[in-house]
């Protein structure tokens, strides 16, 4: 199998500015049609954005979870849709490469272009037939399903002879046997095209399963460690509200920047409250991100050790990624009052930035519920530990 013909330099040095300001110069289009646009998702995957945290041996790029915490950040603040869509198109392609058995594997990495596009937000029925099981329903909030090669969602298998218990899978089909049903209209976010993902009595073969989030992956590859649990995709909401962040005081700035306080004719921005609000914010902001990214770089000295992920360590990447989202929507509404009347305007990017980190508050992965899932885990109240 051949591995991506870029390194991880030459894209996050190369390709990344250019595929950034593209993202940024069309987030209106991408907002108004609901969904990335398929000439730049491809830009996206011919970059090996898609496929950050897939080994180099399967063809990906192998990227340390840091760096594809800057990839998302860094496309996030140009448009938090993109930065969403790739954080979690990457991370379908992680799990698929570190779970997926030999059908679907080689399937899906014989493919440059394939991605991936699933929920755990479902109402679907299943049952088993000779080689698989044939489905029909529908999952919502499928994030780049429009572009996606492979659909579907995680699903309940009840306890069979043998099992001890009910477990979780993902089942995933092919595009052609799949309907969208283009029902997604945020107030943010809308770019991400997270539609409804319908099967009709479709049969998906067993090859096309997997197990997941109470896994375990399928080789001693680093890029293994993301798979067990649901704390990764967490952080895929939490690259994105830092970019988000980082965006919103940039945009206050420059906002306030050339004004002057009406009646003391002095530059808005050396206003005490002006100061207060920012500095704050630029110091929250510090902090979660070097949390974040401190528990990352634990997270990757584990994985080149081959060594599992604890349960503690999952807990805290799971807590850093909540908090820095809670956080960043903080840092966002602050930027938002400090901008003054000049951050309603519709055309401004303010009001975007302002309700697309309103929504992901919202994420099944990162909403307050979030922090009760840590704590009962952590206290040892949940026997489910992998729901983190």
């Amino acid at each position: 199998m051949n591995t991506h013909p870029g390194s991880l330099h030459s894209v996050l040095r190369g390709a990344l500015p250019a595929l950034a300001e593209e993202a940024r110069s069309r987030a209106e289009e991408f907002e108004g049609a609901r969904r990335i646009a398929f000439d730049y998702v491809d830009r996206l995957k011919a970059a090996g954005l898609y496929r950050l945290l897939v080994a180099r041996e399967q063809g990906g790029l192998g990227a340390p979870p840091n760096e594809w915490l800057r990839v998302i950040t860094t496309l996030a603040y140009a448009d938090a849709s993109t930065g969403w869509t790739v954080a979690h198109g990457a991370a379908c392609s992680a799990l698929i490469a570190n779970l997926a058995n030999e059908g679907l594997l080689g399937e899906f990495l014989a493919d440059p272009m394939a991605s991936a596009a699933w929920s755990n937000q479902g109402k679907v029925k299943a049952r088993e037939v000779a080689g698989g099981l044939i489905i029909s329903g529908r999952w919502g909030f499928g994030t780049g399903c429009t572009a996606a090669t492979h659909l579907g969602g995680m699903l309940r298998l009840a306890a069979t002879d043998g099992e001890a218990a009910a477990r979780f899978v993902v089942a995933l089909a092919r595009r052609e046997q799949v309907r969208i049903d283009e029902v997604w209209d945020p107030v943010g976010l809308a770019g991400t095209g997270s539609h409804d993902i319908v099967f009709d009595d479709v049969f998906v073969p067993w090859s096309h399963t997997f197990t997941w989030p109470d896994c375990t992956p399928n080789s001693r590859r680093p890029t293994g460690i993301f798979v067990s649990g649901t704390w990764f995709i967490t952080l895929c909401a939490a690259g994105t509200q830092l970019g988000l962040a980082r965006r919103a005081l940039d945009e206050v700035r420059q906002e306030l920047g050339p004004k002057l306080d009406i009646y003391s004719r002095q530059p808005l921005l050396t206003k005490a409250a002006v100061l207060h609000t920012l500095e704050e914010a630029e110091g929250l902001l510090l902090a979660v991100q070097a949390g974040l990214e401190t528990v990352l770089e634990e997270v990757w000295d584990i994985a080149c050790c081959e060594e599992a992920l604890s349960q503690d360590l999952r807990l805290r990447a799971r807590l850093a990624a909540v908090t820095a989202v809670h956080q960043c929507e903080r840092i966002v509404r602050a930027a938002y009052d400090a901008a003054g009347a000049g951050a309603i305007r519709r055309a401004g990017a303010l009001q975007r930035v302002y309700r697309d980190a309103s929504c992901l508050t919202h994420h099944v992965a990162a909403n307050a519920d979030s922090f009760e899932i840590v704590g009962r885990v952590r206290g040892g109240f949940d026997k489910l530990t992998f729901r983190v």
